[in-house]
């Protein structure tokens, strides 16, 4: 019984969080916010982000000293070597020993400081690979959230053509029953009708569609779709910023950017780590040590104690190794050729970044001003239209046009509306391009 009522109360838990997703309305930033908390691409950078910061201090630990602490004990049987004598004996005999050793690295090529600088360039690397993959997700979840907006907006059109054709359709019916109409504007007129319901159906499919992919960037699994909220709208005006300032301030700052110029130090790290590789290399080593054998005994015969023989026994050794590199098949002298033109290759990628910023923003500032200028347009043309369907609408009642004369006012109208709409989202979408690249995150606000 126990158990039942712990499973309802975690399926009712679930349930709720659930009905409060389905009934809560998202503005633009609460989706970029929950995303980025939820998405697991995010979650992967953040984990390979504390992966390079571990291996930066690690690479801070391996200067100090390693170690040891080492200890045998066995048994000898048949002819063996006394380990107290180094004579061959002939009976069993027990024997353990213990060792502590230490072993420091005193130079090298300053090899292990460059693995410190080169870990902490990957840090920073890392660090801004993952603003850089947030911020990318940020504009995938505007881009997908202006995109359900836009269909619930044609939804809305699709809806309206619908309910006025349906209105029209019984018009229509009534005028053949009067003898006002032939059977051929009636047949037309269906088929209209027909042709705007299924329009208004594939529309409504494409909106759960697009909706799905919002919803699976934000990795929300419930089944209900979204409520979206529009934010309120940023005023069309013309005036952007100028286009070198603006490109100047975004490579100054940007996470993007500033990876690829984190790359290129990070490449040429490896380089003078790969010269380092030249040079000798230098360490301490030390060590204390003792032992214990039954074959140690004293005048009369007798084992000596294991305290007395750790005492006597004891030694200690301090030394240090040089290693030269003479001759590795022209390895190393090759890892430095290879990592000059890693070097090349990560200023390359640095220039290109750099390049493509700076056509993308003067892209973005461009297609704004056209948006701009189109939406104007688009919404003299819809004042127009709805006129021009008004009067169709009118001259249908009174039998002066045909319905065909009538659908191509009434479309001619839909697609208007709908265009309006489109240069209106299209417009924001570069609104905040363009912020962004100013250094704004807008759904930090």
């Amino acid at each position: 019984m126990k158990t039942v009522w712990v499973i309802s109360i975690i399926s009712f838990s679930l349930l709720a969080g659930t009905v409060e997703h389905s009934r809560k309305v998202w503005t633009l930033n609460d989706c970029i916010r929950f995303a980025m908390q939820n998405n697991i691409s995010v979650q992967k950078v953040e984990v390979e982000a504390r992966l390079a910061s571990e291996d930066l201090q690690q690479s801070k630990r391996n200067l100090l000293p390693s170690v040891g602490i080492s200890s045998g004990a066995g048994y000898s049987f048949g002819r063996s070597i006394d380990p107290n004598t180094n004579l061959i004996v002939n009976n069993q005999f027990f024997n353990s020993n213990f060792q502590v050793g230490a072993s420091m690295p005193v130079s090298g090529g300053f090899l292990m400081i460059r693995q410190i600088e080169y870990q902490k360039f990957r840090q920073k690397a890392a660090e801004l690979n993952r603003l850089s993959v947030m911020d990318d997700l940020a504009f995938q979840v505007m881009g997908a959230y202006f995109e359900v907006m836009y269909y619930e907006g044609l939804l809305k059109i699709a809806g309206q053509q619908v309910e006025t054709s349906a209105l029209n359709l019984k018009k229509v019916e009534k005028q053949v029953g009067l003898g006002m109409k032939s059977m051929t504007d009636l047949y037309d007129m269906r088929a209209n009708y027909e042709a705007e319901e299924l329009r208004r159906i594939q529309t409504e499919n494409r909106l759960t569609s697009v909706n799905l992919e919002l919803k699976q960037l934000m990795n929300l699994t419930d089944t209900a779709r979204l409520m979206l909220k529009r934010d309120s709208l940023a005023e069309m005006t013309p005036a952007i910023p100028d286009g070198q300032l603006m490109v100047s301030y975004f490579l100054d700052w940007s996470p993007v950017v500033q990876s690829f110029a984190t790359q290129l130090k990070l490449s040429k790290k490896q380089l003078s780590i790969s010269r380092s590789m030249l040079y000798p290399s230098v360490n301490l080593n030390g060590s204390v040590g003792s032992g214990f054998y039954e074959t140690n005994k004293d005048n009369a015969g007798r084992t000596i104690g294991f305290r007395s023989q750790f005492n006597n026994n004891l030694n200690q050794f301090f030394g240090a190794s040089v290693s030269v590199p003479v001759f590795y098949r022209w390895s190393r002298r090759s890892d430095i050729s290879k990592a000059r033109m890693q070097v090349e290759q990560a200023q390359n990628r640095l220039d290109e970044q750099k390049q493509k910023a700076y056509f993308e923003i003067e892209n973005s500032r461009n297609e704004m001003v056209a948006f701009e200028k189109e939406h104007s347009q688009y919404k003299k043309q819809m004042e127009a239209d709805r006129l021009a369907f008004q009067a169709a609408e009118k001259k249908l009642e009174q039998g002066m046009i045909s319905v065909a004369d009538f659908y191509i006012a009434k479309n001619r109208l839909a697609q208007t509306e709908s265009q309006v709409l489109a240069s209106r989202l299209q417009w924001e979408i570069r609104k905040k391009a363009l912020d962004f690249y100013m250094g704004k995150r807008f759904w930090e606000e």
